[in-house]
């Protein structure tokens, strides 16, 4: 049986309807049962539809500028998620696949949160989740998403580390391992140089760390960022935990950069996502790739056989 997906559409003003038109355009998606929830209109802008698309309630006057940010845009973007999160809760899909939004106009059309992340977290009622990459070799959870900098030693705990490790030891489970290595980065540079250059390792991670493998779980470190990512190419552990956006991301990237997954992890679906933003510079261009957004769908499609299977439930 075809596992059941649904893409939401995105941004209407980036690229993400063009990049799901080229999908089904480019790509032999017979071993999938997809369902896209968008705007009809939208697509037709790239030529006849060639798959199904559920609309959700929408009042709009459907006037969606490309390249701009606008409420209109942020408001349908969002509806999509939520109409797909609701399919998923009622068991009527197996996972969704998010095509990106942008945060300045779902901001402006009212919508109170950083991400889909947290908006994801906010429609579930989920409160410990995490935020993952995927690349080829890289898995990548972060101890914390899209938080600045300067509030990061307020929100870097010793319980938000211990939150991320077990959520990076229970994703092992979609990718066919139940007992992971987890390695953890330190906060600070040379994961703090044993004190000289600053103390979260020693008063933060090391006990988050030692609480995990009291519980089982296979959690080494913390390891200087700046090294850890290179010997993860050569085998040394399956997930990394980083401290924050881009000591996680900026290796995921590097590595498998336009082909990568976003997965947030604890949630009650499965939802994965495209490694990019709206493109808002190159919308309407016809030059936008799709195979991040293929390679969301073969992750979240290798999820979904691996939980179904009984060997990692």
């Amino acid at each position: 049986m075809k596992n059941r997906i649904a893409i939401t559409m995105g941004d209407p003003s980036g690229i993400g309807p063009e990049i799901i038109y080229k999908l089904f355009k480019n790509h032999n998606l017979e071993d999938y049962d997809i369902k896209v929830v968008g705007i009809k209109d939208i697509f037709r802008r790239f030529g006849n539809l060639n798959f199904d698309v559920i609309e959700p309630e929408y009042q709009g006057e459907k006037k969606f500028p490309l390249g701009k940010v606008n409420a209109e845009s942020g408001k349908v973007s969002m509806l999509c998620v939520e109409l797909a999160v609701n399919l998923a809760l009622k068991k009527e899909i197996d996972a969704i696949v998010t095509a990106p939004i942008n945060k300045k106009s779902i901001s402006i059309a009212g919508y109170p949160f950083p991400g889909h992340t947290e908006f994801l977290a906010h429609l579930t009622g989920s409160n410990d989740y995490s935020m993952m990459l995927v690349g080829d070799k890289i898995k990548t959870v972060l101890v914390t998403t899209h938080s600045p900098i300067k509030s990061l030693p307020d929100k870097i705990t010793q319980e938000s580390v211990l939150k991320a490790i077990k959520n990076a030891h229970s994703a092992g489970r979609y990718f066919g391992n139940v007992q992971p290595h987890i390695a953890v980065c330190g906060l600070n540079p040379h994961a703090g140089d044993e004190g000289a250059i600053g103390n979260e390792e020693d008063l933060i991670i090391k006990p988050a760390i030692e609480e995990a493998m009291k519980i089982g779980i296979n959690a080494t470190g913390p390891y200087p960022a700046d090294s850890l990512f290179a010997r993860m190419l050569s085998g040394f552990c399956d997930i990394a935990v980083a401290m924050y956006h881009d000591q996680g991301l900026i290796p995921v990237k590097m590595e498998s950069f336009g082909n990568a997954v976003n997965v947030t992890l604890n949630l009650p679906i499965i939802r994965t996502s495209v490694d990019h933003g709206t493109a808002f510079d190159i919308a309407g261009k016809n030059i936008a790739s799709e195979l991040s957004l293929l390679r969301a769908i073969k992750t979240a499609d290798i999820m979904i056989n691996n939980v179904k299977s009984s060997k990692y439930i």
